[in-house]
């Protein structure tokens, strides 16, 4: 029985975090390999906005000639806030969705590294409160939770520095309010998670552009990997490259793939999954790519890093300086290398394959951002060190 007639024969899905980058793959993908309704719950004034900005990412990640033959009957808009009791919802609404929907995929998140924490809690903690609740209105549901790589924090206590999908840590060196309240929200799921309830964590890695095309997020400025790679070009010297520090390159299109197939089947149990790439790559070797490009990139020992950076002064020196001036004191730590064998395991004979961290992957990626103009041409850069010389 329901408060409102009959179950409807398929369940929907609930989906947060549309609006954004791998939420935008993720809806597609859903769409895809689904035939079910998708409620895409929206910040808007109205569904009509929600839908307005669905489109409006859904075009700029894809195109707009491509989104419109997507089945818009089956996305549904709902103008609403995770934050605020009953998604800002009516109680009525909010009781036939609980009977609508069977699985939650919850992408939205704050993505900075730095801001207030009150507002991280908020939007990457209380989020997960509320749609714990949620599934205990209504019907059954799935959560198919979207955590970060992250949580493994700085790993050191196993000689091969390895991260397993079973690994969780109670108390976690955080570096900062993101890694922080990801962190805990996976600590709020992890009694549902033990108790064998209908849970999903997937853990993605440091999520990259489209293998396919190289493009990025709009707000790709906001992003902290590729303001990272912008600050230190602009500053022409890599980061601090130790001999064992690793980098997880992992395009959007795979770990969108990937999310959906497992969530979707029918026979995927409760637990955790790596969403990473299985190829990880030195950054020493990232960078030697950069340099191939074209980029002027000095390397410094690691322990002159410091004192030799702050030598700089040019202003476009300054302009990177300004971009990763908050990392500077996390570079004497190497991170985890990720095992994700139990996700492999999923995706056999899926044909959904991660394509290797090689040169034309990272080549695909330096061309997008000349291209958009976040990153000069190389021949632009060599102009302005002749001008300034």
């Amino acid at each position: 029985m329901t408060g409102n007639g009959s179950r409807p024969k398929q369940a929907a899905i609930l989906l947060t975090g549309a609006t954004g980058f791998l939420g935008g793959y993720l809806l597609k993908e859903l769409l895809e390999r689904s035939e079910a309704p998708v409620y895409c719950l929206v910040r808007a004034d109205s569904p009509d906005q929600a839908r307005h900005r669905l489109m409006e990412n859904a075009g700029f990640l894809f195109g707009d000639e491509a989104v419109a033959g997507w089945p818009w009957h089956r996305i549904r808009p709902l103008s609403g806030d995770l934050g605020r009791e009953r998604f800002g919802l009516s109680p009525e609404r909010h009781q036939e969705l609980a009977w609508e929907v069977g699985s939650i995929f919850h992408v939205a998140a704050m993505l900075w590294h730095f801001g207030k924490l009150e507002h991280f809690m908020r939007v990457n903690v209380q989020s997960v409160e509320q749609l714990l609740t949620f599934c205990g209105e209504g019907r059954e549901k799935t959560i198919n939770h979207i955590s970060t790589l992250a949580v493994s924090g700085r790993r050191r206590d196993n000689p091969e520095n390895r991260f397993d999908e079973a690994d969780f840590h109670e108390h976690l060196e955080c570096p900062n309010v993101y890694v922080k309240t990801k962190h805990e929200a996976e600590k709020r799921l992890r009694p549902a998670l033990l108790a064998g309830r209908r849970l999903r964590i997937f853990r993605p890695g440091f999520i990259m552009g489209d293998s396919r095309t190289g493009r990025f997020k709009k707000s790709i400025t906001a992003d902290a990997q590729y303001l990272h790679l912008q600050g230190h070009i602009f500053m022409r010297v890599a980061p601090p490259l130790h001999q064992d520090d690793f980098m997880d390159v992992t395009p959007v299109d795979y770990a969108a793939a990937a999310i959906a197939h497992i969530a979707l089947a029918d026979d995927t149990p409760p637990g955790v999954y790596h969403i990473c790439n299985p190829q990880p790559i030195l950054k020493a070797r990232i960078w030697e790519f950069i340099r191939d490009y074209g980029f002027p990139a000095r390397v410094i020992p690691p322990e002159r890093y410091m004192d030799e950076i702050l030598d700089g002064d040019d202003e476009l020196f300054l302009r990177g300086l300004q971009s990763v001036i908050v990392y500077l004191d996390d570079y004497e730590k190497s991170p985890a290398i990720f095992d994700s064998e139990k996700t492999r395991r999923r995706l056999a004979g899926s044909g959904i394959c991660c394509p290797p961290p090689d040169a034309v992957l990272l080549r695909r990626y330096l061309d997008y951002c000349v291209e958009t103009g976040f990153l000069p041409s190389p021949e632009e850069m060599r102009r302005r060190d002749g001008a300034a010389t």
